[in-house]
């Protein structure tokens, strides 16, 4: 195997790693957010903030092991996480409207934003420069 393909394979199971404990950190708060107070908006925007602060650290240290400057990366990850957040609680809104149990509608939301999220953070957000 090449050093390329051993980097790439080591930063998907890093990420995959950090994306299951940030999933269990967002999905819980959203649920309780949301049956404490059934506003999906807010209880979506607000346990994404918090799963996100875990998340960004992670990936910056740990998952791709970036050399950008954090503001840079900052930049982009915070103009992908708000990209993401609209798309996520719009779908779980309908969603719930559809009598979707909204437990459902958040996972199913996070399963079709993974791939999409993997490849911005891998290939824009925490790229590693050659140069570095």
């Amino acid at each position: 195997m090449n050093k390329i393909t051993a980097l790439y394979r080591y930063s998907v199971i890093r990420w995959f790693v950090v994306g299951c404990t940030t999933f269990v950190i967002d999905i819980t708060l959203f649920v309780g957010l949301y049956y404490t107070t059934h506003l999906s908006i807010w209880s979506n925007v607000l346990s994404g903030l918090c799963a996100t602060l875990f998340n960004y650290s992670a990936h910056y240290r740990w998952s791709f092991e970036s050399n950008q400057k954090h503001f840079k990366s900052s930049l982009y990850y915070l103009i992908t996480f708000f990209t993401f957040l609209a798309l996520t609680t719009y779908s779980i809104k309908i969603l719930i409207s559809l009598d979707i149990h909204p437990s459902v509608a958040k996972i199913c939301t996070a399963l079709l934003a993974a791939p999409f999220s993997f490849a911005i953070m891998k290939f824009v957000t925490f790229r590693r420069n050659s140069f570095a």
